[in-house]
This record gives C-alpha cells, sequence and structure tokens, in this order.
C-alpha cells in the first residue's frame, strides 16, 4: 500500500512539474512551431474568393472553433462596415436627387427666356 501512495505522489509531482515547465517562457528558445493548417482570412477589406479560400483545422467533434469565431467575427465587422457606407452613399444620393428638384413655384421648361 505504501508503494502505490509513493508512485502516485511521484507521478503528481512529476505532472505538476510539467504543467508548469511547460507554462513558464525559457530564454532563447523560439515560439513553439503550429501545426495549424488553416487559411485565415487575409488582412484588408475581403472579397468574396477570400471567403471561398478560407478553411478551417478539423478538431475532433468539427472544426477549431476559435478559428471559426475569429473568421466570423472579421466576417461581422466587414458587413457592418459595408452597411454603414451603402447607407451613408444612399443618404448621399437622396440629398442630391432633392438639391436638383425644381422647387415649388418655378417652372422649369428646358430652353431659355425670350
Amino acid at each position: 500500500m505504501i508503494i502505490i501512495g509513493v508512485v502516485a505522489a511521484v507521478l503528481a509531482v512529476g505532472a505538476a512539474t510539467a504543467w508548469a515547465v511547460a507554462r513558464t517562457d525559457v530564454a532563447g528558445v523560439s515560439e513553439p512551431v503550429s501545426t495549424e493548417s488553416a487559411r485565415a482570412l487575409p488582412t484588408g477589406p475581403l472579397q468574396a474568393a477570400d471567403v471561398q479560400e478560407v478553411r478551417f483545422d478539423q478538431a475532433l467533434r468539427g472544426y477549431r472553433m476559435r478559428q471559426v469565431d475569429a473568421a466570423l467575427d472579421r466576417l461581422a465587422t466587414e458587413l457592418a462596415d459595408r452597411d454603414e457606407e451603402i447607407t451613408r452613399l444612399r443618404f448621399e444620393l437622396d440629398d442630391r436627387r432633392r438639391q436638383e428638384e425644381p422647387q415649388p413655384g418655378t417652372h422649369h421648361t428646358g430652353g431659355q427666356a425670350r
């Protein structure tokens, strides 16, 4: 029984040590290399082809949620920006049309007055 307790204690101490070492930055050691092969959305304005080419790594139950969430957040931001631009341009167009409409009480004959 003592042997089982000693083995469990050694395993627990080893696991705690491994966890602590894995989370400690070591000077002179570069960042770990990722095994992810995902193609994220490019920076800058998005085109339809950019969205069609996005790929996510597959995980145990589907896709990696972090990658999908980042792509959806980016798309939501792009769509909101475009909606604001469309709304602004429509208001500008409506203002121009109102300015070009003849005012009530004036007649526009299209020709010169004699």
